[in-house]
């Protein structure tokens, strides 16, 4: 993980970690440079149809919201 993060900021692109399960992965991923995360901690798998009515239900503004959570210290 640390790798593939590594070369991905160093070629300017965003990394997006796959998987996150638990809070300790979360720091983990955070502390390597990874800012996108997806995974069980944050939702179980949904048909694309669900989406917009999930982001809308919890109040969220889609990716830039959790972009911003996920760089909060």
């Amino acid at each position: 993980m640390r790798a593939v993060t590594q070369m991905g900021l160093s070629l300017g692109m965003c990394t997006t970690a796959e998987g996150v399960e638990t809070s300790e992965q979360l720091d983990i991923v955070r502390s390597e440079g990874c800012r996108e995360v997806q995974g069980y901690l944050f939702s179980t798998p949904k048909p694309a149809s669900e989406i917009a009515r999930m982001l809308a239900a919890s109040g969220k503004e889609g990716a830039k919201t959790r972009r911003s959570q996920l760089s909060a210290p």
